[in-house]
């Protein structure tokens, strides 16, 4: 089975990864963006990907909800990792001697504090954790670091400099495995939909209150701007349930009082 990731081994996708499936049965495709990862799965390239999808504290991740939605994907899975960050570097160096640290963007975000001490660092963002890293021990570079995952820096023989640099110990990322349009798998008690409203007074309280009446939790509400409609926006909803025959109902209900209703996806809380 060949699963795309956003980035390469050593990654916060490649930890997700090994977490969610028996990695010796994997056949990992590193993908450098994540138009690139969705790209994969539409063209049968890979099975699934694996794709962050919201962080704890820095949000949604809403250009992800976009590729899912406008590829005409599906949410087959979820897992939520843990997020830690080590500033890490080739031995022989200390925080002092570091000019420049590498890593992608959420990451440096999420260490924002840590950083806001080191003045004389120079924050540069990349397209993954664990490509800097990688980069720094091929080509041996000094006075650089990089932000990375717990364990990367055994994979390139890099020094840890600092542990846990990240700005809270209570982060998590989730994750999402996405395919091409598929049936329901095994047991489910969770799911994402997306619709629209008619922009009239009381229009979304009409759908979540339906949603109340058959007995579905809402977890997540999130509005997506949709293209070439200026300033008017869908939302997607995470729903969690204890019969699936109560979300095939509300659905049901969801696509006479909604505009464009589309089930993105069926399956089982990771948080349950």
């Amino acid at each position: 089975m060949k699963i795309a990731i956003q980035g390469i081994k050593g990654s916060n996708h490649y930890k997700a990864l090994t977490e969610l499936f028996e990695i010796e049965d994997v056949d990992v495709l590193e993908c450098t963006t994540f138009q690139r990862l969705t790209q994969a799965v539409v063209s049968g390239e890979a099975d699934k990907a694996v794709m962050a999808i919201e962080n704890s504290i820095a949000g949604s991740i809403l250009p992800n909800y976009r590729l899912i939605l406008d590829h005409q994907l599906q949410i087959t899975a979820e897992h939520y990792l843990n997020i830690s960050h080590n500033l890490v570097a080739l031995p022989g160096q200390n925080l002092s001697d570091l000019l420049e640290v590498r890593s992608h963007q959420m990451a440096l975000h999420q260490c924002s504090n840590f950083f806001s001490e080191q003045v004389h660092v120079n924050l540069i963002e990349d397209v993954d954790t664990a490509l800097p890293a990688q980069i720094i021990a091929q080509q041996q570079i000094f006075g650089v670091g990089a932000l990375v995952p717990k364990g990367t820096a055994e994979l390139f023989n890099l020094r840890v400099i600092a542990e846990d640099v990240q700005n809270n110990s209570l982060n998590e990322t989730r994750f999402v495995v996405i395919e091409k349009q598929v049936g329901v798998q095994g047991e489910v008690n969770k799911a994402t939909i997306q619709f629209e409203i008619a922009h009239e007074s009381g229009s979304l309280a009409m759908v979540l209150n339906r949603m109340a009446e058959h007995h579905l939790n809402l977890s997540k509400i999130q509005s997506v701007p949709i293209p070439h409609d200026i300033w008017r926006y869908s939302f997607i909803v995470d729903v969690s349930f204890s019969n699936p025959i109560h979300f095939q109902e509300a659905f049901s209900e969801l696509s006479k009082i909604s505009i464009n209703p589309t089930c993105v996806g069926q399956y089982k809380s990771a948080k349950s």
